[in-house]
């Protein structure tokens, strides 16, 4: 144990005793349990990027000083070139994304040479900085708009926690391809919706428009938000229609806005070089993670053997079988990416165990919440109800129909469905507060149960990444 590691593991406890100390005095609130949270979940993720390499669980990075394609050679090629690919960007592997994020890093490649550091020995690794950034303030938005959403105290920490402790946001946080940011304004549109939708200004809908144009030209994939939000701009004429005028003329702004930034790059593709706008590289049957089954079999088979390893399974890593169940693979997924953790341990292997398992209990959880939310609590803003319905139905079929359309292991994956995480913890929110103020003592011991729950997620996910820093050839490398 060195010095750094057992610093890090102090500075992550201090806000816990200190949540402790104010508890104790009467001093502690809904917002400062909050606060407390949001710093833990800021130390954690420094930590994170402190003891992952950049080899360490990334998606098409690859080496960012060879010449083999993926997003590392994208944000060097804009670095030494200073200008956009100019050519077909289906020639070179992961060049097809629209350039935001790879902008960004090439402009911090620039600030770290500028300041006397050797790219080479420091760049690669100090764009996590970023990304741990991008996952922090996420979690600030996140609760921010769970704050709009009028939760009480204690379903707003503990759903804060939840966002704040999910291992798909750390593990992301020292991801340095585009998903990460991408999420980000995702959340951002969120949360600059609710608070249009409650406000009606102008600063609101131009934000909305910001997010999703920077987000679409950082991924297009957050486009998919557009019919949640857009449902919320239809309930909101409606609800005033007098004021039509002033919301035509906010949706023509927004549109002035968004399109153009969003749909620049897949625009310019297509005129250029013929490139179809929703265009996305295939892989090989022949590719090691090609699924050789029919969708059929893929969704309907289910047996307890998928679920003895908590861990996403790989043929080519000596697993029996490639992962294929879209919804099982989902939900390993989102506690240990595409990885296996701590192989030489069976003790702290049993502590993923549990993650693994308290996450599908709090995945169905939500699932219930949701319809719970439209039939059970008549407190929720039914402009709420279509957002958060919307933006997780989007998502979700999205996600499904990737996962037919290209059938590899790793089209399964939580990253292209991270606004669930937001929905998910939002509509279990909503059950804690109803079932709150409910006199059935059954409804009242679910949410008790639920509450425990979350609780026990959020330290199992603590406990599993800050035990990472300290176990020895603890992930694939």
């Amino acid at each position: 144990m060195n010095i750094i590691s057992l610093s890090m593991t102090v500075l992550l406890l201090i806000p816990l005793f200190a949540g402790i100390y104010l508890k104790r005095k009467n001093k502690l609130t809904g917002d400062i349990t909050c606060c407390l949270i949001l710093l833990t979940g800021l130390v954690l993720r420094v930590m994170y990027i402190m003891y992952t390499d950049i080899t360490v669980r990334q998606h098409d990075v690859h080496d960012f000083f060879q010449y083999n394609a993926g997003h590392s050679e994208y944000i060097w090629y804009i670095y030494s070139t200073h200008s956009l690919p100019d050519f077909d960007p289906r020639e070179i592997f992961q060049f097809y994304h629209p350039p935001l994020h790879h902008i960004i890093c090439a402009v911090w490649f620039t600030i770290i040479k500028a300041l006397g550091f050797s790219l080479r020995a420091t760049g690669p690794e100090s764009l996590q900085i970023l990304t741990a950034a991008y996952s922090f303030l996420f979690t600030l938005f996140a609760y921010k708009a769970l704050k709009l959403l009028e939760l009480k105290p204690a379903a707003l920490s503990l759903c804060t926690a939840i966002i704040t402790f999910h291992p798909t946001l750390i593990i992301m946080s020292g991801s340095v391809n585009n998903d990460m940011l991408s999420s980000l304004f995702g959340m951002l549109a969120l949360y600059y919706t609710i608070k249009w939708a409650k406000d009606e200004k102008w600063f609101s809908i131009i934000m909305i428009a910001l997010s999703v144009g920077l987000g679409m030209f950082t991924k297009l994939s957050v486009g998919l938000l557009a019919p949640a939000i857009a449902a919320v701009f239809l309930f909101v004429f409606v609800r005033s229609i007098k004021k039509y005028k002033k919301f035509i003329l906010q949706f023509a702004v927004f549109g002035v806005i968004c399109v153009p930034i969003g749909l620049f790059w897949p625009i310019r593709n297509y005129v250029r070089f013929g490139v179809p706008i929703d265009y996305v590289p295939d892989l090989s049957t022949e590719s090691g993670q090609f699924i050789d089954k029919t969708p059929f079999e893929r969704f309907t088979t289910w047996s307890l053997g998928q679920f003895s390893s908590p861990f996403t399974q790989w043929a080519w890593n000596g697993a029996e079988y490639n992962e294929f169940n879209p919804i099982i693979a989902l939900m390993k997924n989102a506690m240990f990416d595409e990885q296996t953790f701590f192989r030489r341990s069976i003790t702290l292997q049993s502590f993923c165990t549990v993650l693994f398992f308290l996450g599908i209990v709090l995945s169905v959880f939500s699932v219930v919440s949701l319809f719970a939310m439209w039939f059970k609590n008549d407190k929720v803003n039914i402009e709420h109800k279509f957002l958060l319905t919307a933006a997780a139905a989007v998502v979700f079929l999205n996600y499904i129909t990737f996962c037919i359309n290209y059938p590899q292991v790793c089209t399964q994956n939580m990253r292209y469905c991270v606004p669930l995480i937001f929905v998910g913890s939002a509509v279990i929110g909503f059950f804690v507060d109803r079932a709150d103020e409910s006199r059935n003592k059954y409804y009242k011991g679910i949410a008790s149960f639920l509450k425990k729950i979350m609780v026990i997620f959020c330290g199992f996910s603590a406990f599993v990444y800050t035990a990472m820093m300290f176990y020895t050839n603890a992930y694939l490398r």
